[in-house]
């Protein structure tokens, strides 16, 4: 229970006291005990433990709408359900999708967000519910640094400027790109183990990702990228679509 604890306050930017026992709930638990405030054509949302106001239904049914333009995609409705559910809890500290990075091996169309996301996003200064709606447009992938950048860019795209995951602050400042954090951009490793434990790596880690990303749709825009980022070997891919090695292209995006 601490170890949660701790990976939760190191996500948030938050020391633990002695006192904070609390620990992030299981998904299948909040499922289980949370209320439907609102459903709409494409969004359900739901509440636990928490005061949701149904207004919160219209900017999530806008944002789909955003990414399926974005994208030129359609959520897969045959895995994840007919609409993507969302669920506001304070006992959620770090807003993910159903059973975060292992997703793929059981999709589900869930979003599980913090409340501090949740009132971020009321007032469109924070952009995290769009970046876990997004990885359920796009839940099939081989790069996990192309996934957490493409969510990035697209809850940008929708709310400019505002915080988004472990960077509540937002991107308008600089930021220190570890060389850890360089050698996984645009290859298919797995997610490192210090991503959930270390706030410092974990902030550079999406920024780089986010950066990456931008910069090659800047260069040869969504269509190409999709097709990057549903290759099975990415960096044979980037040198076939793009026409440089994943070195240049990591240069390109000035990190």
């Amino acid at each position: 229970m601490l170890i949660i604890v701790v990976i939760a306050a190191l996500v948030l930017g938050v020391a633990p006291s002695a006192g904070a026992q609390r620990r992030q709930a299981a998904d299948a638990e909040v499922v289980a005990r949370s209320t439907l405030v609102a459903t709409g054509d494409r969004v359900e949302i739901y509440r636990h433990g928490v005061s949701v106001v149904p207004a919160f239904l219209t900017a999530a049914e806008a944002a789909y709408r955003r990414l399926e333009a974005l994208t030129g995609r359609t959520l897969d409705t045959a895995t994840l359900g007919p609409r993507i559910r969302i669920y506001v809890s304070d006992a959620v500290f770090v807003s993910h999708v159903w059973n975060g990075y292992a997703h793929p091996r059981d999709p589900k169309g869930i979003v599980f967000l913090s409340a501090r996301a949740y009132e971020g996003a009321l007032t469109r200064t924070n952009a995290t519910y769009v970046h876990e709606m997004a990885h359920l447009f796009t839940w099939r992938y081989h790069s996990h640094t192309l996934r957490e950048g493409l969510a990035d860019y697209l809850a940008l795209e929708v709310h400019p400027g505002a915080g988004v995951g472990p960077n509540a602050e937002g991107y308008d400042r600089r930021m220190t790109i570890h060389p850890e954090v360089v050698e996984c951009l645009g290859t298919t490793k797995a997610p490192p183990p210090w991503l959930v434990s270390d706030l410092d790596r974990r902030r550079a880690y999406y920024f780089a990702s986010y950066r990456f990303v931008k910069s090659l749709i800047d260069q040869a825009g969504m269509d190409t990228f999709l097709r990057l980022y549903d290759a099975a070997s990415t960096e044979s891919a980037l040198v076939t679509l793009y026409g440089a090695s994943r070195d240049e292209l990591v240069r390109r995006a000035g990190i």
